[in-house]
């Protein structure tokens, strides 16, 4: 079976949403002062928005609106079958990690993942350093939605990272299902194969937490 080829997923530039009526209506009135609207370049702007805003507000909403739209965001989602067929992923994603074999579960990931396209970005929360890392341990779960990754650096009381792909369909991934009736939809779940070598690249600090960037390649 032949891995399918992701198409570059890129939601920037990005812009909070259009005053609504009400809020002109408002403030014409007198009542309140119209917000002023947001426009996001890039990830970095977005994961510093997002951090200001604790995970809510215009940001997290703009891109939520943005991957739930995203055509492309569909189709690699299309692409994955079932998780009732990849019972190993199914398990990595609903069991802790000591209870599955991360073996099985990267056999799957690379048997039918998706491969990234060149300038992919993706998002996790954990422990980071300003060093190169090396992912042999297994499979590693990253979001396309900041939020969750700052939420889980949170969790951890670690830090943020802004994973960037770089080289053309060469990493495999597993991309979870955002619709439907499936379980932890709203992780925006990306599930990198094992065996990465993830070479940092920056990191920067923003209201307190610590943020790094790495470029991203098969080991």
């Amino acid at each position: 079976m032949k891995n399918p080829c992701f198409n570059l997923l890129d939601v920037f530039p990005l812009t909070t949403s259009e005053h609504s009526s009400l809020e002109i209506a408002y403030a014409d009135a007198g009542i309140e002062k119209l917000r002023g609207i947001e426009e996001f370049q890039n990830e970095d702007e977005i994961v510093k928005a997002i951090i200001d805003g604790e995970g809510l507000g215009e940001a997290k909403s703009a891109i939520e609106g943005a991957l739930k739209s995203s055509k492309t965001y569909r189709e690699w989602q299309d692409l994955m079958p079932f998780l009732k067929d990849v019972p190993n992923i199914h398990g990595f994603r609903t069991k802790p990690k000591r209870k599955n074999n991360v073996s099985l579960v990267d056999e799957e990931i690379n048997k039918v993942g998706g491969l990234l396209p060149k300038g992919q970005v993706l998002y996790r929360g954990g422990c980071f350093d300003n060093k190169d890392i090396r992912v042999d341990n297994g499979p590693i779960s990253t979001t396309t939605m900041p939020c969750v990754a700052r939420w889980h650096a949170l969790e951890v009381n670690g830090q943020f990272a802004i994973l960037r792909i770089s080289e053309n369909h060469k990493v495999k991934a597993f991309s979870f299902k955002t619709r439907g009736n499936q379980r932890l939809k709203h992780e925006y779940e990306v599930l990198l194969q094992n065996n990465l070598q993830l070479k940092y690249v920056k990191s920067f600090s923003h209201g307190g937490l610590n943020v790094f960037e790495y470029e991203v390649y098969v080991a």
